[in-house]
C-alpha cells in the first residue's frame, strides 16, 4: 500500500493509472538495489493531493540497464537552475555520485539539498535506474581534489587549456570526474590537479558550458 501524497497524485492524475495496470517500482535499501518490482494496481482512491494505492506484487527482475562503471562527478557549483539541469542529465547519462564542489570562480557556495534529492530521485525513475545516485554535501576544491586522491581512482580533470589529450570511453572500474565553472579553472586548482596525479583531459576543440559539459564528459566516459 502506497499512501504518499506525492506519489499517489502521480500515479492517479499524472500517469492516469487504472486497475488491473502494471508499474515498476525500484527500492534504495541495500538488498533491493539492482532490481525493478513489478506490481499490479488493485485499488487506487482519494481526492486531491491525498489517498492511497494498493498494489499487488507480480515479480522481481534484474535491472540491468546501469552502466558497467561507477563514475563519481564533482561538479563545481554554478546558477542554480543550471546545476539542477547538471544534476537530472547526469542521472540520465549513469553517473553514480555527485560532488558538489565549491571552486574559486563558482557563482553559488550553498545548495538547497531537498530540492536536489527530488531532482535525481524523479531523474532515475524517468530513466528507469536501479539506484538514485548519492548527492555529497559541498566542499571546497582543496577537500574535493583531497577526497578523489584518497580514493584511489583515476580522476579526470576537464580542462580548457588541455588540447592533445582528448577525453574517451575509461577502462577502469570507477572513475572521478572534475567538471569546472562557468570561468574555468583557477592556476592554482590547475596545479593542484597536476600535482595530486589527475589525468587532464580535452572535451574537444568546442568550448562547451560547464553543464553541458559535465553530461558530455559523464557519458563518455561512462559508455564511449
Amino acid at each position: 500500500m502506497i499512501k504518499d501524497r506525492a506519489m499517489v497524485h502521480q500515479m492517479r492524475d499524472v500517469l492516469k493509472l487504472r486497475k488491473g495496470e502494471k508499474a515498476v517500482f525500484f527500492n534504495a535499501n541495500p538488498e533491493c538495489l539492482g532490481f525493478d518490482f513489478i506490481a499490479e494496481l488493485k485499488n487506487i482512491e482519494g481526492v486531491g493531493h491525498g489517498g492511497q494505492a494498493v498494489f499487488m506484487f507480480r515479480e522481481k527482475l534484474e535491472n540491468i540497464r546501469e552502466p558497467s562503471k561507477k563514475l563519481i562527478l564533482y561538479q563545481s557549483l554554478i546558477k542554480k537552475d543550471k546545476f539542477e539541469w547538471v544534476l537530472g542529465k547526469a542521472t540520465e547519462a549513469g553517473v553514480s555520485e555527485i560532488v558538489p564542489v565549491i571552486s574559486a570562480r563558482s557563482e553559488k557556495k550553498s545548495l538547497n539539498i531537498p530540492r536536489c534529492q527530488m531532482i535525481l530521485k524523479e531523474s532515475a525513475e524517468q530513466s528507469v535506474r536501479a539506484i538514485i545516485p548519492k548527492l555529497h554535501s559541498e566542499i571546497n576544491f582543496e577537500k574535493a581534489a583531497l577526497m578523489a586522491q584518497n580514493s584511489g581512482h583515476k580522476t579526470y580533470f576537464a580542462d580548457l587549456s588541455e588540447k592533445d589529450n582528448k577525453i574517451h570511453g575509461a577502462g577502469d572500474r570507477t572513475i572521478n570526474l572534475f567538471i569546472g565553472p562557468e570561468g574555468g579553472w583557477e592556476e592554482r586548482e590547475l596545479y593542484a590537479a597536476n600535482r595530486a596525479g589527475f589525468v587532464i583531459v580535452s572535451l574537444g576543440r568546442l568550448v562547451l558550458r560547464s553543464e553541458t559539459a559535465a553530461v558530455v564528459a559523464s557519458y563518455t566516459l561512462l559508455w564511449g
